[in-house]
């Protein structure tokens, strides 16, 4: 059987891999930072999930030590947290939600950061996507204006939701979702990677009882098929702008309103309207716009050219 196997050639300074439960993505990882022989960093979004994986119980080397022969653990050290077998030091770990109390030290000698179940299903609780970029900065400062590699980062995860703020703050969703339409597994520039990976293992999980026994599922289509099954497609579609009128321009979203059935369009086609930016401009946009379109939204009359629109739109309604 063929298991999920990371590739250097494919690591880039952000490296996403997106792919189905058990399928060896984690596995994987460790086995190349091992191999590398290089410090890193194991990340996690939570001081929550960061203390259960300095557990035996939630160790997240445990499989790779039993196959290897190996005793890696995760356990604090002072007021933060270190990878070691025995007296060497392999790495560290940290949680990304308060890794800016780590600010100020000195991580030169990290190479890669290993960013484990970066997307969460329910809501992130603090500002991922400025929290991992502020991260990336305090441990790669000026690497490459020192004519030094960048710092690599893999971040993995199943495919729990696509509107995650990661992927909107680099601006993969909308990538994403044509990779997802056009079958496409890889994507990669000198800058980043984004891997969905099929395998053979998923295939050999769908014949088991309980993946037969709960076929159809949401939790099926997320864990074997690698859909994104926690979030909404509906309302998702190119519609014919002619028959709109344009209304106004939100952070580069123009709003249409449609001339006859009371439809609203979010679309990138631009059209001379007021238009407005949520930083300076947002308790303006919801006086005379935002509140209206809450309302319907909830009558399901708002439509969207794709998944980036509406999750940025529906972030900025807080809906």
């Amino acid at each position: 059987m063929k298991w999920y196997n990371i590739r250097a050639e494919n690591l880039r300074p952000i490296s996403i891999v997106i792919g189905g439960r058990g399928i060896g993505k984690t596995y994987s990882t460790i086995s190349f930072l091992m191999e590398s022989g290089e410090k890193f960093i194991y990340l996690r979004n939570t001081d929550v999930q960061l203390r259960e994986s300095a557990s035996d119980f939630g160790n997240p080397f445990k499989r790779w030590n039993l196959d290897h022969d190996r005793n890696i653990e995760i356990h604090p050290e002072g007021k933060h947290y270190i990878i070691s077998e025995g007296e060497e030091i392999l790495g560290y770990a940290a949680a990304l939600s308060t890794f800016k109390n780590l600010r100020g030290v000195d991580l030169s000698d990290i190479r890669y950061v290993f960013f484990d179940e970066f997307i969460e299903r329910e809501k992130i609780r603090f500002d991922q996507f400025s929290a991992f970029a502020n991260m990336y900065e305090t441990i790669n400062r000026n690497r490459e204006l020192l004519g030094e590699h960048p710092l690599y980062t893999i971040l993995l995860s199943n495919a729990q939701k696509l509107d995650n703020p990661i992927l909107a703050g680099y601006g993969f969703i909308g990538r994403i979702e044509k990779m997802m339409q056009t079958g496409r597994r890889l994507e990669k520039t000198k800058e980043y990677s984004i891997e969905l990976p099929e395998s053979e293992v998923s295939e050999a999980k769908a014949e088991t009882a309980m993946y037969k026994l709960a076929a159809g599922s949401r939790y099926v289509k997320e864990a074997l098929n690698n859909e994104f099954a926690n979030d909404s497609f509906y309302g998702i579609g190119t519609r014919p702008i002619t028959e709109f009128k344009p209304v106004v321009c939100i952070d580069g979203y123009y709003l249409y309103k449609h001339k006859s059935d009371g439809t609203y369009y979010i679309s990138r086609i631009p059209a001379m309207v007021p238009e407005m930016d949520s930083n300076d401009n947002f308790s303006l946009f919801m006086r005379n716009y935002g509140i209206g379109l809450r309302d319907v939204y909830a009558r399901g009359k708002l439509t969207y050219c794709d998944f980036t629109a509406k999750s940025a739109i529906c972030s900025l309604l807080k809906i």
